[in-house]
Parts: C-alpha cells; sequence; structure tokens
C-alpha cells in the first residue's frame, strides 16, 4: 500500500470509528492528509539522518585508530548496522508514533469542532493513560537504579506552558501527584500547544496541540464536563466555550 492510500485509509478508519467530525469538508480532509503526509515524512526523515549522523561520526573515529585492519573491521560491522533490523524497528516505532498523532488529531477536531461536546465538554484534564516503565519524571542513576528527575515530568511541563502563555484564566496548576495527578485547561486555552511545542527547552516534543505531546508519552487527555469546569472557576455559569483556533494546514508543528 503507497503511503497516500495509507493515510486515506487511516483518514476513513477515523471517521468510521466517529473520531472526526461528519462536517469536514472535502478540502478540509485533504488538508489534514497532507499533514498527516508531511509530519510522517519529517517523522522518518530526521530519524534517518541522525543514524546516519552517529554512523558517520563513528566511521571517522574507526578512521583514527593506528591499526589498520581493525579499522577496516570496525567500519564493516557499522556498514552492517545501518542495514540492520534495529535501524527499522526504530523507523517503525516513528510510523507507529505518526499513527498515534493522526488518532490524537481526529479526537481533538471532534472535541472542538463538534458544538453539542464543546458546550457539554468544555474543557480537558490531561492525564496518565498507559504506564512506561520508565516514565517522564524519573531516569536511571548510577549501575541502572531509577532516580527522580522532577524537571522533566509532566507537573513541571505543564508549569512552563502555563508559564510562556500568561493566560491565568483558563488553565490551572497541576493538581496532585506528578503520574498520577492532572492538569485541566480550557479547550480552547493556548496552553496545549505550549505543551506540543516544549515550551521550557523541552526537545523531544511533536509540535502538535494535543496528544501525544511526546514521544512514548502515556498521558493523554479527557472532558471536563461543564458542571466541573464551572466549579474549577474556568467558566462562569452561562457563558459560551469556545472551540480551540485550528489552522487545518498547520495542524502539526514542526520536528
Amino acid at each position: 500500500m503507497s503511503d497516500a492510500s495509507h493515510l486515506k485509509d487511516l483518514l476513513a478508519q477515523l471517521q468510521r470509528a466517529g473520531k472526526l467530525p461528519a462536517g469536514l469538508s472535502q478540502s478540509q480532509l485533504g488538508q489534514l492528509e497532507r499533514a498527516f503526509a508531511k509530519w510522517q515524512g519529517q517523522v522518518a526523515d530526521g530519524l534517518v539522518e541522525k543514524i546516519m549522523a552517529e554512523w558517520q561520526d563513528k566511521i571517522k573515529a574507526a578512521q583514527t585508530l593506528g591499526e589498520p585492519a581493525s579499522a577496516r573491521g570496525i567500519i564493516y560491522d557499522l556498514t552492517k548496522f545501518v542495514g540492520s533490523e534495529e535501524i527499522a524497528d526504530k523507523i517503525r516505532f516513528a510510523l507507529k508514533i505518526s499513527q498515534e498523532v493522526a488518532s490524537g488529531a481526529g479526537q481533538y477536531l471532534n472535541q472542538n469542532l463538534s458544538p453539542e461536546a464543546l458546550d457539554e465538554y468544555p474543557a480537558l484534564e490531561f492525564t496518565r493513560l498507559f504506564d512506561r516503565d520508565l516514565p517522564r519524571g524519573e531516569k536511571r542513576g548510577p549501575k541502572g537504579t531509577i532516580v527522580e528527575d522532577p524537571d522533566d515530568a509532566w507537573p513541571a511541563r505543564w508549569a512552563a506552558a502555563g508559564e510562556a502563555i500568561e493566560d491565568a484564566d483558563d488553565w490551572l496548576p497541576w493538581e496532585g501527584d506528578a503520574q498520577t495527578g492532572r492538569g485541566v485547561a480550557l479547550k480552547s486555552s493556548r496552553i496545549w500547544q505550549a505543551l506540543g511545542d516544549g515550551e521550557g527547552g523541552y526537545t523531544d516534543t511533536l509540535g502538535n496541540p494535543f496528544p501525544p505531546f511526546a514521544f512514548n508519552s502515556g498521558f493523554r487527555t479527557f472532558d471536563v464536563n461543564r458542571a466541573e469546569a464551572e466549579e474549577l472557576g474556568l467558566l462562569d455559569k452561562d457563558e459560551p466555550a469556545e472551540p480551540a483556533k485550528i489552522d487545518f494546514a498547520k495542524l502539526f508543528g514542526s520536528m
């Protein structure tokens, strides 16, 4: 199956699953398809470029060895590595992430373009859905031990995103534990794009205003109903809920 037909099939699956609003025009669907294709291409190109850069650095290091036979052996092994299953696995992983992003985009559009869903559920909570062996907020220490890394945890990222947008009335500070707590904001809040942009200096984010915001993240968004949004002070009673401002042609950020 070609990339183009794969993407068309993916969009059709999202529509059948109810993850895309029924009212999308053919032009909007075409923009989505192009956005998916561009994003997948960026992921694959960036990954291959990184792998090749590492490979070339190792080749250069091998060429500086004083023993030619040893250098030739290392270079031979490295050349085999370039065509290895390990690299294929990495590229498959990148494409898997791009499919997760496509599914997230469908949910994001449905959350914002359905007037009924927006009125009944005007806000989102960002919280853990999938467990991870080494979640953000933890890292490998000496001898394989796991140590805390709070500056990389989602609460720190949430705070950095909120600080970047300075809109204090449409998002709330992180509530609860780093791994089981949540951040809550209106669907229209710019904090979602700031989170995907990695505000605060985070470089593993994906550029989109919906989850997954970063590679291998177990956090997702869930609807918050109007009663809770009002109770939390995000909306006044009878205040109309606003959708996120969506630019279909720029749905995904740059890698």
